[in-house]
């Protein structure tokens, strides 16, 4: 007899699993997928290699789906308050991996004061979370700094779209962030930058993301399968294992 209950164990275990993701409380990634673009715009075709960015507003769970949610300073207006409060109730699903994209941006409609209060606050809701933030900096990369050092996050910093020059990347990189390259790049940077530091996306590029992670590969001379392999373990390590 006591061997029969012994054995009902693993079913107790994956039942509570499971009653633990119907309701929201526990998130697993599928083992044999792998999650390589932490920033598209399209709706995935596959759904659990990438993390859609959404507008709050037009927000829509789906299955399989994992998502970033934030106010992209493009977006910020001077009543703000209402978008960020839809924000940070939807951060707290557990599919939404990470907070934004949220920064800095020189050209964006929007001043800088403003843009730099609704970041602040997104950079709060990522710690409150423990999540990721997903950055679109421009032209404000001593601004971005200062804000790091400033306020110091605990949460991992990605600046996503990395297309400015080595002098720059290597800032961020002491400051410990991490760099998310699409289509568009400096070869240079890429010939520097920590393997451990490297991320991938396809933003609202038209190259789908093992081509954007083949052409990395040959600019790096990784070969395609190790380096597939190295930004799945990095995407893991910053948005499951926290």
């Amino acid at each position: 007899m006591a061997r029969s209950r012994a054995c009902t164990w693993p079913y107790v275990g994956f039942f509570a699993v499971t009653l633990g993701v119907a309701l929201g409380t526990i998130l697993f990634l599928n083992p044999y997928a792998m999650l390589i673009d932490v920033h598209t715009h399209h709706r995935p075709a596959i759904p659990e290699e990438s993390i859609w960015n959404v507008p709050a507003g037009g927000f829509r769970r789906g299955k399989g789906f994992y998502y970033s949610v934030g106010i992209h300073p493009w977006q910020v207006k001077e009543d703000w308050e209402p978008e960020f409060l839809l924000v940070k109730e939807i951060v707290s699903i557990p599919t939404v991996l990470a907070v934004g994209e949220a920064g800095l941006d020189r050209f964006a409609a929007g001043n800088m004061a403003l843009q730099k209060t609704v970041f602040e606050r997104q950079i709060e809701l990522s710690e409150e979370w423990r999540k990721p933030l997903i950055i679109h900096c421009v032209k404000c990369f001593n601004e971005l700094i200062q804000l790091k050092r400033e306020l110091k996050p605990k949460m991992p910093w990605i600046v996503h779209g990395f297309r400015n020059n080595p002098f720059i990347a290597e800032r961020l990189l002491n400051e410990e962030c991490y760099l998310s390259f699409g289509e568009r790049y400096q070869t240079a940077v890429l010939q520097m930058i920590p393997e451990d530091r490297l991320l991938t996306e396809t933003d609202e590029g038209t190259a789908g993301i093992r081509t954007v992670i083949r052409g990395i590969s040959e600019r790096k001379n990784l070969s395609y399968e190790a380096l597939l392999k190295r930004i799945d373990e990095n995407v893991r390590s910053l948005f499951f294992k926290r």
